[in-house]
């Protein structure tokens, strides 16, 4: 049985972001200056501005970067400096919701031209409270199709659009599995195993885009029930929730944890550089290929460059960036693992593509409901923040306790029933969506009351023998 890690302290700040991030009513300020420097030549130029905000790796941040200054200098004899404000999806959505809702009284936060990643949840939810432009991208979406298997890649006013397509899974350290004799992840449900007791590392969803997506798969492979089973298993084995999911793929890296949830492009990114110690994988038949989608902002400053950005992504040079071997020396370095948007690639270009498959034609298992995703992935969030806030500590001990009684069932299905019903939760979080913070933390109260109280049901099945 794997050992607690008495690692972190559950305070209340911590618990209380959970819930207030997936009711829109956190606060997040500040921004990241970008890598790329200004660079003075022998006629000095000044270089246009141009600020996005991304959940992006700071490989894909530099490389496109580069790209667009480059090619923008070609094409119209002006270099573009890009400013990066770098945030997890659900952060990134927060931040851009503050400006427009006049949080920004001292003028202290950048304010972006255009949001750079992210799913369709999240910049749906932007369109529908106007904070896109509508695009003209006349001939830039030429071959790009109008779904994937039933998912849109653009909006039908063109207020966002999918630059290029991802999946999600595991990423794993099958040296470190090995040398500890445990059998490596090849699915959602192995990840709730006990063999993995404490040696997951998972990402607050309030922080981690890529880690709410993963979870939220599991719920639309497995249902409510189900899902949440797995999920309430695989936060007891989770020694901590961390605040990225850069910091869980360094933790799996590094060997101190052996898998954790993972975008494919940092996943393939991941083994790359560390090809004799890892792997990632697309769980069989439990995954989808889902849009990575760009929106041009309302706030931005220069409406028509940033939407010059979001053609460059969509032209055969963008594309080529995403998905296809970079060459040279250092091109695996350079290579960003993503899939195409466009489907003619995946046969004109097979032999230059970074990733195998092609998503148009397989079908990864799961087929996303695009209603439920958007309330599953609300309820993640507040749900995740009652089991694991101030009672993780203890799940994690009563999961040993069940462990250490011959994983009893009765206690074993006492302690993953999920907390809420399905409806209930939604309506719950409908009736504080808006609210002040004393009625979202209200919520949040009730949940964690009732889960702990299941708690201790437990311990007492599990002690008594039941």
């Amino acid at each position: 049985m794997g050992k607690i890690m008495h690692k972190f302290a559950a305070d209340i700040g911590i618990v209380r972001s959970f819930l207030v991030m997936a009711i829109g009513l956190a606060t997040f300020a500040g921004c990241e200056p970008a890598d790329e420097s200004a660079g003075v030549g022998a006629t000095p130029k000044i270089p246009l501005k141009l600020t996005i905000i991304s959940p992006h790796s700071e490989r894909i941040r530099n490389t496109f970067a580069d790209a667009f200054s480059k090619w923008y200098d070609q094409n119209y004899q002006k270099s573009v400096s890009i400013e990066w404000i770098v945030r997890g999806t659900p952060q990134c959505v927060k931040y851009i919701d503050n400006l427009f809702e006049g949080h920004d009284a001292q003028g202290a936060m950048a304010a972006p031209d255009l949001m750079f990643g992210g799913g369709l949840e999240d910049h749906r939810g932007l369109a529908a409270r106007d904070r896109c432009f509508e695009l003209d991208l006349g001939d830039s979406l030429d071959g790009v199709p109008a779904d994937i298997h039933g998912l849109p890649v653009r909006d039908e006013k063109n207020r966002w659009v999918a630059t290029g397509l991802s999946t999600f899974g595991i990423l794993y350290n099958e040296a470190d599995c090995k040398a500890r004799g445990i059998e490596p992840p090849t699915t959602w449900t192995d990840l709730a195993d006990p063999r993995f007791d404490g040696w997951l590392a998972i990402a607050n969803p309030a922080q981690s885009g890529s880690n709410r997506q993963c979870m939220m798969l599991i719920l639309q492979q497995q249902g409510w029930e189900e899902g949440w089973k797995t999920l309430v298993k695989i936060l007891a084995n989770a020694r901590v929730l961390e605040s990225s999911s850069t910091r869980v793929q360094d933790q799996v890296a590094s060997g101190v944890m052996l898998a954790c949830f993972a975008v494919n492009f940092d996943g393939l990114r991941r083994v790359q550089e560390n090809p004799d110690s890892l792997q990632y994988i697309n769980p069989p038949g439990a995954t989808a290929a889902t849009p990575d989608i760009t929106s041009v902002l309302k706030t931005a400053a220069d409406s028509r460059l940033a939407q010059q950005f979001v053609k460059f992504c969509l032209s055969d040079e963008g594309q080529a960036i995403w998905s296809m071997k970079a060459k040279g020396g250092d091109g695996a370095a350079r290579t960003l693992y993503h899939y195409p948007i466009k489907p003619g690639l995946y046969e004109s270009h097979k032999d230059q593509l970074a990733v195998a498959d092609n998503p148009f034609v397989n079908d990864f298992g799961v087929r996303i409901d695009q209603d439920a995703a958007v309330k599953q992935s609300t309820a993640i969030i507040p749900m995740t923040g009652a089991i694991c806030g101030e009672n993780h500590i203890r799940l994690q001990q009563t999961w040993e306790a069940i462990q250490d009684e011959g994983m009893n069932d009765v206690a074993l299905t006492k302690l993953c029933e999920p907390l809420i019903g399905e409806q209930e939760a939604y309506e719950a979080l409908s009736k504080v969506q808006g609210a002040g913070d004393d009625e979202a933390l209200a919520i949040h109260q009730k949940w964690s009351d009732a889960f702990r109280a299941k708690i201790e049901e437990a311990v007492q099945i599990a002690k008594g023998g039941e």
